[in-house]
């Protein structure tokens, strides 16, 4: 048996499972995916010393690498049904294997989601998830905002900053919001769903990812940033690696809604025009040279 086929195997194919939505066990050269409702699929590539530490655990890479794909299918108002993992490692080892497929399997179990194929290769090391979610009730896009919707975040900004700080600190402890990001649940994304307008997942920073949902819906957005929705300070709002949940909805869904989310907070509202304006809780216009995370910058 080669490399390949004995890593596969070994630790990635004991953390597959057949199920009604994907029928065909892995093994064959495409999964199979049996739905009567549309399916939402979205992939991220995660790549060492670019999207995480050279030196984090391996079982943190599987877990980290899944969930902030997951976040793209939950910030269209579905959940992580089943997805692809396409590994690229330079030199696999059964010890590392063994704490990445741990990763993989705590995600499973926690987020009742499916690993349904993928591929090995040689090569830097390179993390890509394709994850599908059936749609709910409605697709939660970007450019769906309405003028006087309120804008919220599912929680506080600055918490993939501290865990991000936390591990380079040598502290691994959980939660940490970096290492092990922690996802909204289904029956939180579910009951949110129909009482949402548009909505992105902030990872890239609040307020690059707000721009962008505020531009795909031709609209602009007034926010105030208060000591009240940061973990530690101003540079929380452009930090980025967060994962929780950035979305609008009509004001007159405010009871309901902090009802499904205790700890989301109402940062501004959407209004006439483009851009951005920002302020303190004073009322003082806040300017920033950037908004968030640029992947190509070097």
């Amino acid at each position: 048996m080669n490399k390949e086929d004995y890593f596969l195997e070994k630790f990635i194919k004991p953390c597959t499972e057949i199920c009604e939505l994907f029928p065909l066990e892995v093994g064959d050269d495409c999964a199979v995916i049996s739905s009567s409702k549309d399916v939402l699929v979205s992939t991220d590539s995660s790549i060492e010393n670019r999207h995480f530490p050279k030196d984090l655990n391996p079982y943190f890479i599987a877990y980290r690498s899944v969930a902030i794909a997951a976040s793209d299918v939950i910030a269209m108002g579905s959940y992580p049904a089943g997805y692809l993992l396409s590994i690229s490692h330079p030199d696999p080892t059964d010890a590392w294997f063994k704490d990445f497929a741990h990763g993989i399997r705590d995600f499973n179990n926690l987020h009742k989601t499916k690993l349904v194929g993928g591929d090995l290769t040689k090569g830097s090391l390179n993390i890509c998830v394709t994850v599908f979610g059936e749609v709910q009730k409605k697709i939660l896009k970007r450019n769906a905002a309405e003028v006087n919707d309120d804008i919220y975040i599912s929680n506080i900004l600055g918490l993939g900053r501290e865990g991000y700080k936390s591990f380079l600190d040598g502290d691994t402890s959980i939660p940490n919001q970096y290492i092990q990001p922690k996802l909204m649940t289904k029956k939180d994304v579910l009951h949110l769903n129909p009482l949402t307008n548009s909505a992105i997942d902030i990872s890239d920073g609040f307020l690059l990812d707000l721009d962008r949902l505020c531009a795909a819906s031709q609209k602009g957005a007034e926010i105030s940033i208060t000591n009240e929705i940061l973990k530690t300070d101003l540079e929380d709002v452009v930090a980025g690696d967060d994962y929780i949940l950035l979305f609008t909805a009509n004001k007159s869904n405010r009871e309901e809604i902090v009802k499904i989310l205790p700890k989301s907070k109402i940062v501004g509202e959407i209004i006439e025009g483009t851009g951005l304006k920002i302020k303190n809780s004073l009322g003082k216009e806040l300017n920033f040279d950037e908004f968030g995370w640029d992947s190509f910058k070097s």
